[in-house]
C-alpha cells in the first residue's frame, strides 16, 4: 500500500480541526471573582508601616489568612488566602503571591542576599525569564549546560563554574521533570550557595516525595495563562526560610516606606521601590485554579502518557527520561528526535508535521546566552552594568558553542509536542501519533522536495506554540 500523499506536498492534511489550548475553568472561578467585585475588593494592600509590621513580616501565610482587616501590608483577603492555601498545598511555612514569575525570581534571589557582581549559576536551556531575573539587582547569569536526558541543569558542570563571586544557583525543573536536587544541594552546602527553583514548569512534582520548590531555600511559579493553573499573569515564592519571606515581603510591596533610621545598611539593601503585588481579582481566580491542580496534573499525564505510549516505540523517537525519584507533572511534552534513524532532518520532518495540522514546535528558538544581551553583555546603562559598571570589570562572557548539548537539543532534537493540555483529549491525541507516523510513511516524497520546504516559512522554527 502507497503512502498517503503529504498536505505539505499537495495532499490533505490529516487534521484540519484547530487544537485549543485553553484554561480549566468553571462557575468556581466565575463565583470567586464575582464575589471579589461585588465586595469592590480589587487591592487591598497598606504600602507602608504600621506598629506590628515586624511582626507581619515573618507571620506565616497561614497565621496571615486568619487576619481580620480587610486592608493590610500582606494583601486583602484573597491575596492572603491564596498564600495560605498554596503553602499548605506545598507544605511550606510562607508563599508569597506576586505579579509574575519573572519578578519572582528577581524577588526570591534579591531577599537571599544576592546582589551586584555576585554570581548566579543558571541553566543555558530555559524561557528568557530565567536568564534575566539575575540582571534585575545587577548580579551576573553565568550560563551552565543540561543533562541531556533530563533537560534540567547538569550538577557536575555547576561545580566546576563556581568561584569565589558564586552566591546562587538557578535551577529550572524544565518541562515538568525535576534537577537533581540531592547534588545540587550537595554543592550549595559545601560552598555555602542559596538555591532559588524555577518552578513554572512544574507545579505538583515530586521530588523523593517532595514537591520541587520547597526543596531548596525558596522556589517561585508562574501562574501565565499557558501554565498548568493560571491568574492570567501572575506567580508565587514560597519557602520556609523567615528572612526570606520578611525580605520578599518588603521588596515587592515598596519596602523602602517600611525602613527606618536604625536599620542597618545590610536591611536597607535589596529593599527599595518595587510593586510587584498580585491583585485580588487575580488571587481569587488562582484560589479557584489551585483546586484543580491536581485534576488538571492528571489530564496533562493522560494525554502524555498516550503519545509515548504510541510514539516511544518508533525507532528515532525517544520519549522524555524520568529519573525513578521524580514524580513526572507534564507541561510540554519534548521528545527527541535521532535524524540519523529516521533519516530526515528534524526541521523538515516539523514542517510536514504541521502542514497536516499538527502544531508542534522546536523548543526555545535559542538558548539564554544566545540573547544579543548576553552575547554583547548589554544590560542597564551606557557602561553596561553589572559587566562594566565597576572598576574591576567581570569576567564572565557568553558565546556561541559554549552549551554544546543544550546547542544540539534546540538546533537537531527537540520536539515540543503543546497539545497535552485541557481541552485536549485521548482523541487529540491519537491525531498526534496518526500525523507522526503519515510523515514518516512519506519520507521519500519529502526528500525530493527539502530544498524548496526548507527555504518556505513552514520551516520557521518558532512555529509551533499555540498561544
Amino acid at each position: 500500500m502507497s503512502a498517503e500523499k503529504l498536505a505539505i506536498l499537495g495532499g490533505q492534511p490529516l487534521r484540519k480541526k484547530p487544537f485549543k489550548l485553553e484554561p480549566r475553568i468553571d462557575q468556581d472561578e466565575e463565583l470567586m471573582v464575582l464575589d471579589a467585585i461585588r465586595k469592590k475588593n480589587f487591592s487591598r494592600y497598606i504600602g507602608s508601616s504600621s506598629l506590628d509590621i515586624e511582626e507581619l513580616l515573618i507571620m506565616s501565610s497561614v497565621e496571615a489568612a486568619k487576619l481580620s482587616s480587610d486592608w493590610n501590608f500582606l494583601g486583602g483577603e484573597n491575596v492572603r488566602l491564596f498564600a495560605a492555601e498554596f503553602a499548605e498545598k506545598f507544605k511550606v511555612k510562607y508563599a508569597i503571591p506576586i505579579n509574575s514569575a519573572t519578578s519572582g525570581l528577581s524577588v526570591a534571589l534579591a531577599a537571599s542576599g544576592i546582589g551586584p557582581r555576585d554570581e548566579v549559576i543558571i541553566p543555558a536551556l530555559s524561557f528568557t525569564a530565567t536568564g534575566t531575573s539575575a540582571l534585575m539587582f545587577n548580579s551576573i547569569p553565568v550560563f551552565v549546560d543540561v543533562d541531556p536526558k533530563t533537560f534540567c541543569i547538569d550538577p557536575v558542570i555547576v561545580k566546576k563554574k563556581i568561584t569565589p563571586r558564586t552566591k546562587a544557583i538557578l535551577p529550572v525543573h524544565l518541562l515538568g521533570n525535576s534537577c537533581d536536587m540531592d547534588a545540587l544541594k550537595k554543592i550549595a552546602n559545601q560552598y555555602q550557595l542559596k538555591i532559588i527553583e524555577d518552578c513554572a514548569q512544574s507545579p505538583g512534582v515530586l521530588y523523593k516525595g517532595k514537591y520541587v520548590g520547597s526543596i531548596g531555600d525558596a522556589g517561585v511559579f508562574s501562574f501565565q495563562q499557558s501554565k498548568n493553573i493560571m491568574t492570567g499573569e501572575g506567580g508565587m515564592i514560597i519557602t520556609d526560610n523567615p528572612e526570606i519571606a520578611r525580605r520578599a515581603r518588603l521588596i515587592m510591596n515598596h519596602g523602602e516606606a517600611v525602613m527606618e533610621d536604625h536599620h542597618s545598611i545590610q536591611e536597607l539593601a535589596n529593599t527599595f521601590g518595587f510593586n510587584f503585588r498580585m491583585p485580588e481579582l487575580s488571587a481569587a481566580l488562582g484560589r479557584a485554579q489551585l483546586k484543580k491542580l491536581d485534576l488538571i496534573n492528571q489530564k496533562r499525564n493522560e494525554n502524555f502518557q498516550f503519545l509515548v505510549d504510541h510514539l516511544g516505540g518508533i525507532n528515532g523517537f525517544t520519549p522524555p527520561y524520568i529519573p525513578k525519584e521524580v514524580t513526572y507533572v507534564c507541561h510540554i511534552a519534548g521528545f527527541l528526535y535521532d535524524f540519523q534513524k529516521i533519516g530526515l532532518s528534524r526541521d523538515l520532518f516539523l514542517a510536514a508535521l504541521r502542514a497536516e495540522g499538527i502544531p508542534t514546535g522546536s523548543g526555545y528558538v535559542r538558548l539564554l546566552y544566545q540573547n544579543p544581551f548576553f552575547l554583547r553583555r548589554a544590560s542597564y546603562g551606557k557602561e553596561s552594568c553589572p559587566w562594566f559598571c565597576t572598576e574591576k570589570h567581570s569576567d564572565i562572557t557568553y558565546q556561541n558553542g559554549q552549551c554544546p548539548i543544550a546547542e544540539n537539543l534546540i538546533d537537531e532534537k527537540f520536539i515540543w509536542f503543546y497539545q497535552i493540555a485541557y481541552p485536549c483529549t485521548l482523541a487529540d491525541m491519537s491525531d498526534v501519533v496518526r500525523a507522526v507516523k503519515k510523515v514518516l510513511n512519506g519520507c521519500d516524497g519529502l526528500l525530493e522536495h527539502a530544498d524548496k520546504i526548507l527555504n518556505g516559512e513552514a520551516s520557521n522554527k518558532a512555529q509551533g506554540r499555540i498561544l
